[in-house]
């Protein structure tokens, strides 16, 4: 299951956070104290499991707690499999493709509601479940003559439900023994009860518990399909040394009394996530002791295990892991850099790195082990400030094991660091605010209407060194109109080509391009421009994506003549790229891979090569060209480095290979983008001469 939408009430400094939307990978970004980790630890109020504290709930809201609350409600959407097994059990419902599932400061299970799905919740005796099934052997039970009735142990009926089928299967094999040995002689006893032995694995197999259709399908639900929380916020240093003989009294619980170990780490616990991804057995180790060759295979298998599954998250150069034996019992963490040439570097005890990098270590270890070990598979995981302390390069470490952990379970965390959010669409960000006067927390998914001071994460990582002018109104109100491009490319080109043509009728002295870091903070960059009293335009590629984007910033009141789509003589052209004659930007792509071109046999691409491709545009066509050549270790064609190159000889005036006719079309596209400038500014003077009147 995958959560939808959710709603948070009466949860300690949260009255009521509305409904809001998250995706597969949502960030909550707010300042100290706005409410992000109760946000996050409300949320498992939605585990089967969880209990409720009063010392949770919201103090101000006394007199509607006397009342039940849904204090979590979230809205889940079912994956195919999960539709499937419900299908499987309950044939004549209508498909369940979404649950909301909520908890109320009354009752202490968790509930289940099916929206508008009917469902019977009068007793059933035609129902397969335990409880029907319990009821028939007590009336087989019953209808024996009295002598054999009495001496039928039927005990097991008034336990739980079997949660295997061993377990069943074991549970009946005895009862029926007893029916064999007390009622051989009787043949009707035997009769009817070999008619239910003959169904016992298909009456397990699609046992339900509950007495109606929805008890049955709610058990179902809880037992077989429920959501699963996972929350983090504790994350844990692992020393240099280990003291073996330490760690196993800690692991049997035997621990030393005072505030200094109090005050300490569990250090059981860090060191078991080490072994754990090292594959290690602290037994087998032991056991090794006395022969060292069996002792140095042992720990050299380790030590690689854990280097390999530490590495994808670790950003710079690799470390090599060496765990060692050492006298008195002790093993020791060694770490060791190792540089692209293949040299190894700066070995030495863990404990003797920077706290940085112990940190950073320590919490690679600890969250991969843990995340690991729970088999996490449509999981929801819950991180409160994953990155804490982190470099910004290795905060992007932490950020890729996210999206990698997000392909299966859906990740939900709280952030204060730009580097961290990687992904601007609403409901993947998500901003949560305090109001001070009534100590609220509210939370936004369109971000973009939060507080300024709140946004200053997300305006580093959209805009980074623009974030001063744009939160400024004044500069907006008095700057050129604003155009929002999708690529840096895209931003090089305009301000090249403006340059280059130096046609006074044409030159917006200079033009005022801003690039956004990534498509998807394309809508986002545009509105906080527009919201900032800049005349915002935005140029957008003729994909599907950017499509998209004109959609959504049409319900966020941009005009149409605000949004400027690539096109030449009143045809679309896909990218930018499509306003170069193909001759002039071949020539491009000629020099800047030439090597690599000779080395494959090209003396260089012709037209027709790459327009024999069929693609819609030069970049499509080239893409597919190196897309055919990756098994020579082509890689990706790099668009970027030949708008660099083509840029610089701009610069340096060296221009003989752009022709007329590619001067001629980026000529159109300047006037096209000044039509709309002057088309916006007549519909804004007509709007105020209306307002006037």
């Amino acid at each position: 299951m995958r959560l939808r939408k959710f709603r948070v009430k009466a949860y300690r400094c949260i009255h009521d956070s509305g409904e809001i939307k998250v995706e597969d990978l949502a960030a909550f970004v707010g300042r100290n104290e706005s409410g992000k980790t109760t946000i996050l630890e409300a949320l498992t109020l939605l585990n089967k499991e969880q209990k409720v504290s009063e010392l949770d709930l919201c103090d101000e809201m006394a007199e509607e707690l006397k009342s039940e609350i849904k204090l979590a409600e979230g809205e889940f959407e079912l994956n195919e499999k999960e539709t499937g097994l419900v299908r499987e059990k309950f044939p004549n419902l209508q498909d369940i493709k979404k649950i909301k599932i909520y908890r109320t400061n009354k009752n202490p299970r968790v509930q289940y509601d099916f929206g508008e799905i009917k469902i019977s919740g009068e007793a059933s005796k035609r129902l397969n479940s335990w409880e029907n099934f319990v009821e028939r052997i007590q009336d087989f039970v019953n209808s024996m003559p009295n002598p054999i009735m009495i001496r039928m142990d039927v005990k097991f009926l008034e336990s739980p439900a079997p949660r295997t089928r061993d377990v069943f299967m074991n549970m009946m094999s005895e009862f029926n023994n007893s029916v064999y040995l007390l009622a051989s002689e009787d043949a009707r006893v035997i009769s009817d009860w070999k008619k239910i032995h003959q169904d016992l694995d298909y009456i397990f197999d699609n046992m339900l518990v509950g007495t109606n259709e929805r008890s049955a399908l709610e058990n179902f639900i809880e037992d077989k399909i429920h959501p699963r929380f996972v929350y983090f916020s504790d994350y844990k240093k692992i020393l240099g040394n280990i003291d073996l003989e330490e760690f196993l009294r800690e692991k049997k619980g035997i621990r030393p009394r005072g505030l200094e170990y109090v005050e300490e780490f569990d250090k059981a616990e860090t060191v078991i996530n080490l072994f754990y991804l090292a594959e290690l057995d602290v037994e087998k180790l032991e056991e090794a002791q006395n022969s060292p060759s069996r002792l140095i295979k042992l720990l050299h298998t380790a030590s690689r295990k854990l280097s390999d599954r530490l590495n994808p998250a670790w950003k710079g150069d690799p470390i090599h892991v060496e765990l060692r034996w050492n006298p008195g019992n002790i093993l020791s963490v060694v770490i060791s850099d190792v540089h692209k040439d293949g040299t190894v570097t700066n070995t030495g005890l863990l404990n003797r790195r920077a706290e940085g990098f112990k940190w950073t270590f320590s919490f690679i270890v600890n969250f991969a082990a843990e995340t690991q070990k729970a088999e996490l598979k449509e999981t929801i995981l819950l991180l409160d400030e994953p990155a804490r302390n982190l470099h910004p390069a290795q905060q992007r470490g932490i950020s890729d094991l996210l999206k990698g952990l997000a392909g299966s379970n859906q990740v939900l965390y709280s952030t204060h660091s730009p580097f961290m959010i990687f992904d601007y669409t609403p409901g993947n960000l998500l901003v949560v605010e305090l109001d001070k006067r009534k100590h609220l927390s509210h939370i936004y998914y369109d971000y973009w209407n939060a507080d300024d001071q709140t946004l200053i994460p997300i305006l580093y990582g959209l805009s980074r060194g623009l974030t001063e002018s744009i939160v400024d109104r004044q500069i907006g109100f008095n700057s050129r109109p604003v155009i929002i491009v999708e690529t840096m490319s895209d931003s090089m080109y305009l301000n090249a080509f403006d340059k280059f043509l130096k046609d006074p009728n044409l030159s917006m002295n200079p033009l005022n391009i801003v690039p956004a870091y990534s498509k998807n903070s394309v809508m986002s960059l545009a509105i906080f421009y527009r919201n900032h009293g800049y005349d915002t335009f935005v140029l957008l590629d003729n994909t599907d994506e950017s499509v998209q984007i004109a959609t959504h910033l049409e319900t966020n009141q941009f005009k149409k003549v605000q949004m400027i789509f690539f096109e030449l003589g009143g045809q679309t052209k896909q990218f930018l790229e499509d306003l170069i004659m193909d001759e002039d930007y071949l020539y491009a792509v000629n020099q800047t891979y030439e090597v690599k071109l000779r080395k494959e046999g090209y003396k260089a691409l012709t037209k027709e090569t790459v327009l024999s491709k069929g693609k819609k545009s030069i970049i499509d066509n080239l893409n597919e060209i190196w897309k055919e050549n990756h098994h020579l270790g082509w890689e990706k064609f790099d668009r970027e480095e030949i708008c660099r190159y083509i840029c610089e000889k701009i610069a340096i005036n060296e221009t003989d290979f752009l022709t007329d006719k590619t001067k001629d079309q980026f000529r159109s596209l300047y006037r096209l983008i000044a039509e709309r400038i002057r088309q916006n500014q007549n519909l804004g003077s007509q709007a105020t001469l209306s307002y006037s009147r």
